[in-house]
C-alpha cells in the first residue's frame, strides 16, 4: 500500500510539473489511475477464479 500511494504521488507531482495542470486535475489522474488500476485487478481475480472452477 506504502508503494502505491508513493507511486501515484509521485504521478501527480510528474502530472502537474509536465503538463501544467492544476493540483486538482492531478489528483484527479490519480485518483483514474486508482480506480482502473483496481477494475483490472477484480476483473483478473474474476477470470482467475473461473479458469480454476474449469479445471476443478
Amino acid at each position: 500500500m506504502a508503494v502505491w500511494l508513493v507511486a501515484y504521488g509521485a504521478a501527480a507531482v510528474v502530472w502537474r510539473a509536465l503538463e501544467g495542470k492544476t493540483w486538482l486535475d492531478a489528483l484527479f489522474f490519480v485518483g483514474l489511475v486508482v480506480v482502473v488500476n483496481v477494475v483490472v485487478q477484480w476483473v483478473a481475480s474474476r477470470v482467475k477464479r473461473k479458469v480454476a472452477a474449469r479445471h476443478g
